[in-house]
């Protein structure tokens, strides 16, 4: 008896030794998710943007699957591409890469959380609490907090894993902790059959170029007969100016416009999707 037991332990351990050294596996220490952030989301909106950091400090690669949240009826992982200068939109189905020993931060006008049918909209103050999955290290919790409709990156905070792993301090971000004065501002407005990616730039009073993407409810590019953008400031008195943009693509347009002060302003794209059927869809920007 005492043979058989001997043997079946030998056996075990050298399983969990195999475990042990198996390459596939990895430990929460080896992923440090830190400065999770979103912003305020006008009312009646059914979208939302969500970013975030996140160190691997393993020596393998890990990919972040997928996410999911009690305040999202669907969360996706997005990246927007530069391409001959127009702003697109896909989603990772097979998730996002994090090297081994690198940083990678998802930001505006980047890789980003998208939040899908809103169960409310985000308020300025909130902790939007979010699963994320990834391929090695496994489930990780963190919550991301909600910042104004205008802001640009996370507020000073410590890192937001939640788990028994020691944090380290989040590594500075060029994008989101120290933007510079010419960068673009860019937003995702959402409407019952329209959805709009928009980018302004520079995100500064003077003159600007608007960027616009349209999407159907289901995300897929949609081309429309015309857009107009309608851009307007009433806390500093600047009555609405509106624009008809160019078509640059058959579900891309671009208009050049002027903001003549800095702080909230409103944006508003009208859209004609064919013949007596337009529509209006607006959400706030933040001009530096």
């Amino acid at each position: 008896m005492f043979e058989k037991f001997g043997s079946f332990a030998l056996v075990l351990a050298a399983v969990l030794a195999f475990v042990g050294s198996a390459p596939g596996l990895a430990d929460h220490a080896d992923i440090v998710v830190s400065q999770a952030w979103s912003r305020a989301t006008p009312k009646g909106a059914k979208v939302a943007s969500g970013y975030l950091t996140i160190e691997n400090h393993g020596t393998a690669p890990d990919r972040l699957l997928s996410a999911s949240s009690p305040a999202a009826a669907t969360v996706e992982i997005h990246q927007m591409t530069l391409q001959d200068g127009i702003m697109t939109m896909r989603q990772l189905e097979q998730g996002l890469m994090i090297p081994p020993g690198e940083v990678v931060t998802l930001a505006p006008g980047g890789s980003h959380i998208m939040f899908i049918s809103l169960a409310a909209p985000f308020e300025e103050g909130q902790r939007i609490p979010v699963t994320l999955n990834f391929q090695r290290s496994g489930a990780i919790e963190t919550t991301f907090d909600v910042g104004s409709v205008g802001a640009k990156g996370p507020r000073l905070q410590i890192a937001s894993t939640e788990t028994s792993a020691p944090t380290l301090p989040p590594t500075p971000q060029k994008t989101s902790a120290s933007p510079e004065a010419d960068e673009p501002f860019f937003t995702h407005i959402c409407g019952t059959r329209v959805m709009a990616d928009v980018t302004v730039t520079p995100g500064r009073t003077g003159p600007v170029e608007v960027l616009v993407q349209l999407y159907d409810g289901d995300e897929r590019p949609l081309s429309v007969d015309a857009l107009s953008v309608t851009l307007a400031n009433p806390d500093k008195a600047i009555a609405p100016v509106t624009a008809s943009a160019t078509r640059i693509a058959a579900d891309k347009w671009r208009v050049s416009m002027t903001t003549a002060a800095s702080g909230k302003w409103s944006l508003a794209l009208g859209i004609d999707m064919k013949k007596d059927d337009r529509i209006d869809i607006a959400a706030p920007i933040l001009i530096e």
